[in-house]
């Protein structure tokens, strides 16, 4: 789990717990970085328009993310500041937030890409995925092929 950072706004380095950037007020930014739930609903009640597939729209809410924090003021009375909550829309979340990154890493329970797509994908979008990756795969033999035999043709050509 990664516990220190640079920030990408005022290229401060810092550790956890030093959540606040420059201004004092907003968080420090980082490099983006997506969670991915395998929590797809499984209700069939509500097909695609022309198609079979069940319903793959969904949202979870993971409260207390940060959590509520406590701060004294000026009189000596204890002010709560609410926390807040992340949303995985069709099971992906992504933040540039160090502090929601380390908690949602803390948390863990995250998926794969591969098991993503196997829960959130259509078998037919999984396919479409298949398919594109085979022809890519195959165009890219086919360029290494060209250039082998290009290579060959010129040390033929040069003795």
């Amino acid at each position: 789990m990664q516990t220190s950072w640079k920030c990408l706004e005022c290229g401060k380095k810092f550790g956890v717990g030093e959540w606040a950037c420059a201004d004092g007020v907003s968080n420090h930014r980082v490099e983006q970085k997506e969670y991915l739930m395998d929590d797809a609903p499984t209700d069939p009640g509500h097909p695609e328009r022309g198609g079979a597939d069940s319903l793959r729209d969904g949202r979870t809410r993971i409260c207390n993310m940060p959590p509520d924090k406590r701060a004294v003021n000026r009189e000596g009375e204890v002010q709560v500041i609410p926390g807040g909550y992340v949303e995985f829309v069709r099971g992906r979340y992504a933040t540039d937030n160090p502090e929601l990154q380390y908690l949602l890493d803390k948390k863990g329970g995250f998926c794969t890409p591969e098991r993503w797509a196997q829960v959130w994908l259509s078998q037919g979008q999984q396919m479409e995925l298949e398919r594109n990756r085979l022809a890519a795969l195959s165009a890219r033999l086919e360029s290494q092929q060209n250039e082998l035999l290009a290579q060959t043709k010129q040390r033929v050509a040069n003795g």
